[in-house]
């Protein structure tokens, strides 16, 4: 991808993190250690993302890890969204 068709690019998927219900089980760390870390105040983060109204957010080409972070996420405060639609 050349930085002209920058403008237009969109990433497949939405990862999400709603931080507010994290409650620090380090489950999906364990699952996901790529993409999620726990932040100092012990709740779920994606360090590689970005912190918007308190939940973490991050653009990707493809699921990886995430899915099955997000599937045994005990209190499902992770969701993925796929062009925009939420898959979980």
């Amino acid at each position: 991808m050349t930085p002209s068709n920058l403008a237009w690019y969109m990433a497949r998927f939405r990862l999400e993190i709603v931080r507010s219900e994290c409650i620090g089980c380090e489950l999906c760390t364990q699952t996901c250690p790529d993409l999620f870390q726990m932040a100092a105040d012990g709740l779920s983060s994606l360090p590689k993302g970005k912190r918007e109204n308190g939940n973490d957010e991050m653009d990707r080409d493809e699921e990886g890890c995430s899915r099955q972070a997000a599937d045994e996420c005990p209190v499902t405060c992770i969701h993925i969204y796929e062009n925009g639609q939420k898959l979980i």
